[in-house]
């Protein structure tokens, strides 16, 4: 799940505090109903669903008829997949229609119009079933995902969106949301993680099985980081599991224990990689080699390093591209002012980096740009 938090998108203050709701029946989809540029979902436009964040807020907080506190959805997912916290867990909704409506589910918006992008993207429905999860496993929705129009006179969330919804919400892959209504809590007062992700074929995370699971926690063993096992490491997928692979994350710097936070205990791909020195899957494929950091000092405004051809590779690669002299983007050594505003974007779109988008390459800028 790729997630922005209110911090790193941008957003106002809320405008008097929001009304706490301790769990709620599901998830009711929304879409913003107005023009939305085809534009929005082109690979190199996502540095720009930010800003539209911000102007979504800024249009509900200048609404005086409903005189919104906030932006109203609890999250707003973008083409790209990626899940913008709105107001967020546990926060009363004010997009349902009434004081009932918004009691009873969270809204999320997805970004799709009445005109313009009106079919939403795999990636878009892959963020609208992790916005779902999230919900979930963090906040206590319910199992009902319903649209907008089931309780109120409304087009919202537009025909192919609510069909979507009708036929389960699922993945284009055909997997359902996941998670449950609650979640074990652990020490400490945070619940416990029980999403799961797919990785290179195989499923990791609260349920799954095989002897890759297995494999994860011998691992893990071996490593150090067994001390919530109580009888060892087996091939169904546990909250021990998730403990102990939280307890490895935060050895390598990862922070946040909470669930869909960087060390929640849910496997990435570079961490999985790190700990069993390989991705394992049902399809072998080479694993791409990150070339080592150069250092903060191959790239200075105005000067040429090799390096910098690299991280321009990186940067088409990925499609951080639109920053150019007018003859398109190419790979060179010199760092331009283009390059440090490609560099920019590609920070702001990945939440990991974005709280420090300053267009300079770190370590992890590199790492994540380049794997």
């Amino acid at each position: 799940m790729k997630l922005v938090t209110r911090s790193a998108w941008g957003a106002r203050p809320s405008r008097y505090e929001l009304t706490y709701i301790a769990s709620t029946r599901g998830v009711k989809i929304h879409y913003e109903g107005t023009y939305v540029p085809k534009s929005l979902a082109a690979a190199d436009a996502h540095s720009t669903c930010a800003g539209r964040m911000r102007d979504i807020q800024a249009s509900h907080l200048a609404n005086q008829r409903e005189n919104y506190s906030d932006i109203a959805y609890n999250a707003v997912v973008c083409p790209h997949g990626t899940v913008f916290e709105g107001r967020g867990l546990h926060r009363q909704t004010g997009a349902n229609g009434d004081q009932a409506l918004n009691r009873a589910h969270y809204a999320v918006c997805a970004m799709l119009g009445a005109s313009g992008l009106v079919v939403p993207p795999d990636t878009m429905l892959n963020g609208l079933v992790d916005a779902i999860s999230w919900l979930r496993n963090g906040g206590a929705a319910g199992r009902e995902v319903l649209g907008h129009r089931d309780g109120k006179a409304t087009a919202c969330p537009g025909d192919r969106l609510y069909a979507w919804v009708h036929a389960g919400a699922n993945r284009p892959d055909g997997t359902a949301p996941q998670g449950g209504t609650s979640g074990e809590v652990a020490s400490g007062g945070s619940a416990v993680a029980r999403y799961q992700v797919r990785i290179n074929g195989l499923v990791y995370g609260y349920g799954a099985t095989g002897a890759h699971v297995t494999e994860v926690g011998e691992a893990l063993v071996a490593n150090g980081f067994g001390r919530h096992y109580e009888v060892g490491p087996g091939p169904t997928w546990s909250d021990a599991d998730t403990r102990n692979y939280s307890d490895y994350q935060l050895s390598l710097g990862y922070e946040g224990t909470a669930p869909h936070q960087d060390a929640d205990g849910v496997p990435g791909e570079v961490t999985l990689h790190r700990l069993l020195g390989r991705l394992p899957g049902k399809v072998k494929a080479k694993t791409p080699v990150v070339p080592p950091f150069p250092g903060r000092s191959a790239f200075r405004l105005g000067r040429s390093n090799p390096a910098v051809t690299v991280l321009d590779r990186g940067l088409i690669a990925k499609g951080y591209a639109r920053h150019h002299d007018g003859n398109g983007y190419q790979p060179g050594p010199r760092f331009t002012r283009y390059t440090l505003a490609n560099v920019r974007d590609f920070q702001r779109a990945t939440p990991a980096l974005a709280g420090d988008a300053d267009g300079y390459p770190g370590p992890l800028t590199w790492r994540l740009l380049l794997s």
